[in-house]
C-alpha cells in the first residue's frame, strides 16, 4: 500500500500594514493594509496574514514563526534621518514606529532565511538597511526623470538586467510597470544590486540580499496581467519551498 505524502498546505504570507490618517473621521493611528496586496497573494496560492506594527524585537520573532514569507509593502517616505540627511520639503515622512519594525521584520526575517518580496517602499527601506540613501524626491533631483506616479495605469517601461534573477522570474527584458513613487535608490547598499531601470535611469528593481526580491512598482495593481503575476507565483514558490523545509526543521 502506497504510503501518503503528509499535506504541506498553503504557505503563509505575513503582509506589513501601514500607518496614517486614512479620512476625516479616522484617527491619524489608523492601521491598514491595501487589499490589492492581499488577493494577489490569494490569487498566487498563498494564505495571507497582517501583521501589526509591533516595537517588541522578541515578539517581532514570534510573529515570524507563524509565517513562511512576508511581504513589505508600499507606504510613506523614510525619513531622511535613517539615511544621514535631513529631510527636504518634498518628503511625505510615515510614522516611523512603521519604520523601526520593518526593518526588525526584515533583519529578523533574514536570520530565520524567510523569503522576503519587497514592493515600493520596501525596496527603499532594503537599501537603507544595506547603508545605501535614496533622492528624497525624484522630479526634483533628477532633470530628466519621467512620470513615475499614477494610481490607475501603467505608466512607464522598465528595462531588466538579462542574467539577472528577476530576469529568470519574468523570461523577458522589458515590462510595462504600475509605477506610484516620487523616491527612488540613489547611491545603492551593500550588496545590492539594481537589475531594472526606468528608462530616465532611475531604479526599479534590486537584488543581492539572499531570500529577497525587491521593485519599486508595484505589481498588485495589475492583477489580470499574467507576466506581473509571475513574480507572486516565485514568490509562493519560494515560501512553500520554506514551509515544507521548516516541517523536516520541527520533524
Amino acid at each position: 500500500m502506497r504510503a501518503r505524502r503528509k499535506r504541506v498546505g498553503k504557505p503563509v504570507i505575513g503582509i506589513t500594514c501601514e500607518v496614517h490618517k486614512i479620512g476625516p473621521y479616522y484617527s491619524e493611528f489608523d492601521l491598514f493594509c491595501d487589499y490589492r496586496y492581499v488577493r494577489a497573494i490569494i490569487r498566487a496560492g498563498g494564505n495571507p496574514v497582517l501583521l501589526p506594527i509591533n516595537p517588541f524585537r522578541r515578539d517581532v520573532s514570534l510573529l515570524l514563526d507563524g509565517v513562511d514569507g512576508v511581504v513589505i509593502v508600499g507606504g510613506m517616505d523614510i525619513h531622511p534621518s535613517f539615511y544621514g540627511e535631513r529631510s527636504g520639503r518634498k518628503v511625505e515622512p510615515m510614522y516611523r514606529g512603521r519604520t523601526y519594525f520593518d526593518m526588525n521584520l526584515y533583519r529578523l526575517a533574514q536570520k530565520k532565511e524567510i523569503p522576503v518580496l519587497a514592493i515600493c517602499y520596501g525596496m527603499q527601506l532594503l537599501n537603507v538597511i544595506f547603508g545605501g540613501s535614496l533622492f528624497q524626491d525624484i522630479k526634483s533631483s533628477i532633470r530628466w526623470a519621467r512620470r513615475h506616479r499614477s494610481r490607475r495605469q501603467a505608466v512607464h517601461r522598465v528595462e531588466i538586467l538579462p542574467g539577472s534573477h528577476l530576469h529568470k522570474i519574468f523570461r523577458r527584458t522589458t515590462l510595462m510597470v504600475h509605477s506610484d513613487h516620487h523616491q527612488a535608490i540613489k547611491i545603492p547598499g551593500r550588496g545590492i544590486e539594481i537589475t531594472a531601470f526606468a528608462e530616465d535611469g532611475v531604479a526599479e528593481a534590486a537584488e543581492g540580499p539572499p531570500h529577497t526580491v525587491a521593485v519599486q512598482w508595484h505589481p498588485e495593481r495589475q492583477p489580470k496581467d499574467p507576466v506581473q503575476m509571475r513574480l507572486f507565483r516565485h514568490f509562493i514558490r519560494l515560501a512553500r519551498r520554506y514551509r515544507m523545509g521548516r516541517g523536516k526543521r520541527e520533524a
